[in-house]
């Protein structure tokens, strides 16, 4: 909820409404990238960034590719023609995509024509377009084509007036070199790139007081100890012991079980590790050596928010990950 008592405003969300103010200001439009692994807050702050928007008398059309699904993602033709479908029906315009697409010209071309000419142009007010979950497209076969058109939107800003009026915002979790191949034609490296953070621990004890201070200082040591910064887990452990599902101390006793009170999201990673075998031994490598020799691999891990980097080495995000996995990757 954008109005919700328990975001926690980190520096990232100052740098996000700045970097929008500044490009506004001087009559620019902006491209935004947010860049985090999972479950760190990125969409909660593109939500944030939408509002901005709206208050800026923006027009929003907000995309969540989570939902996208595999058909949808086969074919470049009903790719390129659905994203122009969504995006119309996000904003309330006629739906003219079918009479438009029956060019010869190809689908990244026809793409833009459309976007320029029955939306950018037919708008009495910028756009603002949001998309969420971009890693969706990581195992697409025309991913480079789509991301090059984005990158072309925004190159095109510098020559033509009407492009100035498309803002744009993405979130990752993938590191962008795993997404597009071609720097030159990537979205993820212009504008203005968002680094979302762990929470501190100033950060934590803030949530804590707006939960009504359900851990003493002491226990919130020892919950750093076990979930590190995680702003997911953090909050979920916040939130069980201020609604009495735990105590303090059930929680963190029974904080690496299966069905303890983050079993649902141990075990949904720990199901993409044994789905995937080379990814387990790399998450066994670092738990053992912290270090990972293949790029790839330690990418993905990266970007699913299971590892981080700490210094010169490669750890477990956090304690728990480490009493968890320790034990069931080893057992397989």
């Amino acid at each position: 909820d954008p109005e919700s008592r328990f975001y926690i405003v980190r520096p990232a969300d100052a740098a996000c409404q700045y970097a929008l103010a500044l490009e506004w200001d001087n009559q620019r439009a902006a491209t935004l990238v947010i860049k985090a692994p999972r479950q760190m807050g990125k969409s909660s702050l593109l939500v944030r960034a939408a509002q901005q928007a709206k208050r800026a008398g923006r027009q929003v059309a907000f995309l969540d590719f989570h939902l996208l699904d595999e058909a949808a993602m086969a074919q470049p033709d009903a790719f390129f023609k659905g994203f122009c479908h969504w995006l119309v029906d996000e904003l309330g315009l006629p739906d003219t995509v079918e009479s438009f697409w029956k060019s010869e010209l190809g689908n990244v071309l026809l793409c833009t024509k459309y976007i320029r000419r029955q939306i950018i142009e037919s708008m009495n007010h910028p756009l603002f377009l949001a998309i969420d979950e971009m890693d969706r497209m990581l195992t697409c076969p025309f991913r480079s084509d789509f991301f090059g058109m984005l990158r072309s939107w925004h190159n095109k800003r510098a020559t033509d007036p009407q492009w100035r009026r498309l803002d744009l915002a993405f979130v990752i979790s993938t590191e962008p070199y795993m997404l597009i191949e071609e720097p030159k034609q990537s979205p993820f490296n212009v504008g203005e790139v968002i680094q979302l953070e762990d929470f501190t621990p100033e950060q934590i004890a803030e949530l804590n007081q707006r939960h009504g201070a359900p851990f003493s200082d002491a226990q919130l040591d020892r919950l750093r100890s076990i979930l590190g910064g995680h702003p997911y887990l953090v909050r979920q452990a916040m939130y069980c012991v201020a609604s009495g599902r735990y105590t303090v101390e059930a929680l963190i006793t029974q904080a690496p079980n299966d069905n303890g009170p983050f079993g649902d999201h141990l075990r949904r990673h720990l199901m993409q590790l044994t789905e995937m075998p080379q990814l387990a031994e790399a998450m066994r490598e670092i738990i053992q050596r912290k270090t990972c020799a293949d790029e790839h691999l330690l990418s993905r891990l990266h970007s699913g928010g299971l590892v981080r980097r700490k210094h010169n080495v490669i750890v477990p995000r956090c304690g728990l990950y480490v009493h968890f996995f320790k034990e069931r990757l080893w057992r397989g």
